[in-house]
């Protein structure tokens, strides 16, 4: 198992591959920036970052954990490449192998995307003095966020901290969408169930009129007052239990892989 997960880490480097890291990293959330930085009245770098972090990120969150490492294995599918590979190894150690490292690169990348741009906005920025502050002057609430609470320990903690908590929720929705490439025959169908999931959930949410439940809220909430910690672990735990049962009732009891 070792040597598989240090292989596959090894043949990670590619040049498509790395433009796929960069991109999300680094480009994802310039974009944003230079979308707001004119846009918007800002009292502090902390709302730059969260404006940086919103929107083209938040919207389409779901599929940049997908782009990161599911498109090898769907080329590895198409090539019948795993037909071979069962003849070499147990296909089932193999498969587990591919998940552990589509979850932590996942993670990996989407935590760099929030802590770079945090970084960037907190130590980089206010060299070039791309943005205008606002003065902060008697009757100016400045609004606070679910993690706000983090800000005023630290800035460092808060940044750090919510990078930890987009990376975990990237490699939720990047196994969601490998568990379900193992289960349904349709892999189109696999790769766009978590993504719409995930916005079919932030509608219902808002429909309900209980924003601070819905997926986009909890991941970038930045859209609405501050809510209660607890708050944001309820549509990951609602994944996450969907996630498990897949695995419990689908595919650990599977004898045999129609690759």
């Amino acid at each position: 198992m070792k040597q598989l997960i240090r292989r596959e880490f090894t043949n990670l480097w590619t040049p498509r591959s790395l433009m796929v890291y960069i991109g999300i990293i680094f480009i994802v959330p310039f974009v944003q920036f230079m979308t707001i930085r004119d846009r918007y009245e800002f009292f502090s770098p902390i709302e730059v970052f969260e404006e940086s972090v919103s929107t083209i990120p938040a919207m389409l969150f779901p599929v940049l954990a997908i782009l990161i490492f599911l498109p090898n294995i769907l080329a590895e599918y198409r090539h019948n490449f795993l037909t071979y590979t069962r003849t070499r190894i147990d296909l089932s150690v193999y498969l587990v192998a591919k998940g552990l490292v589509n979850a932590i690169l996942s993670g990996i990348v989407l935590f760099s995307m929030i802590f770079m741009t945090f970084l960037f906005v907190m130590y980089v920025e206010p060299l070039f003095h791309l943005v205008e502050y606002t003065a902060v002057t008697d009757g100016v609430v400045i609004p606070t966020t679910t993690f706000s609470f983090l800000q005023e320990i630290h800035p460092m903690l808060y940044g750090f901290s919510y990078a930890v908590w987009i990376g975990v929720n990237g490699s939720l929705y990047a196994t969601m969408a490998y568990l379900l490439i193992l289960t349904l025959d349709n892999l189109f169908v696999a790769i766009s169930i978590p993504f719409l999931a995930y916005h079919i959930l932030n509608f219902v949410a808002g429909i309900f009129q209980v924003p601070k439940f819905s997926p986009l809220s909890t991941l970038f909430p930045f859209n609405i007052t501050a809510q209660p910690i607890w708050t944001i672990f309820v549509p990951f735990l609602l994944f996450l239990s969907i996630g498990v049962g897949i695995y419990l009732f689908h595919l650990r009891s599977r004898r045999e892989w129609s690759f």
